[in-house]
C-alpha cells in the first residue's frame, strides 16, 4: 500500500490519524533517506497518541521515551548512528515492546528485529511532489491498514 503526501503539514496530519490506530505492543519500522520525514511523521503519531510534549529526533541519544496519557509508553528510537544490528535487543527495547510499549524505530535498516514480532515497515521516499509512503506489514497489519485504501 502507498500514500502520497505533498507537504510536511500533510505528513503530520497523516501521522496524527495513524497514531490514533496504534495499540499497545505495536512496532513501527521507518526507513528513508535523511530529511525524508521520519521524525515529522513520528511527531504526528505522537500527537495522535495524545503526547503533549515536543517530540524531537533522538539521533544523538538514540532512544526517547514518552508517557501516554492513557497509560503505557512510546519509545522513539533512532538507529542512524548505531552500527550494532542487535541494539534493539541489547538495550531492552524489545523487552519494553513485550511489556506493551509502542515502539517506533527510525533508520530501522540499521538494526535487526526478531522474526516473532508483528511489525509495520514504512518506507518514506522523497519525490518532487512531496513524499511517498510505502507500507508493508506482517499479516496482522493487513486488516488494520484497510483504512489507507
Amino acid at each position: 500500500m502507498r500514500r502520497e503526501l505533498a507537504t510536511p503539514a500533510e505528513m503530520v496530519a497523516f501521522g496524527r490519524r495513524f497514531g490514533t490506530t496504534l495499540v499497545a505492543g505495536d512496532l513501527i519500522l521507518l526507513t528513508g533517506e535523511l530529511g525524508a520525514g521520519k521524525t515529522t511523521f513520528t511527531q504526528g503519531v505522537a500527537d495522535g497518541l495524545g503526547i503533549e510534549r515536543p517530540v524531537t529526533s533522538p539521533t544523538f541519544v538514540t532512544v526517547k521515551c514518552y508517557s501516554l496519557a492513557q497509560g503505557g509508553e512510546l519509545y522513539h528510537v533512532d538507529l542512524y548512528r548505531v552500527h550494532d544490528p542487535d541494539y534493539l535487543q541489547d538495550q531492552g527495547i524489545l523487552e519494553e515492546l513485550d511489556r506493551g510499549a509502542i515502539v517506533i524505530v527510525e533508520w530501522a535498516e540499521h538494526g535487526r528485529v526478531l522474526e516473532e514480532y508483528e511489525r509495520l515497515a514504512i518506507t518514506i521516499m522523497v519525490q518532487e511532489s512531496g513524499r511517498m509512503m510505502e507500507f508493508e506489514g506482517t499479516p496482522d497489519w493487513q486488516e488494520r491498514l484497510r483504512w489507507l485504501r
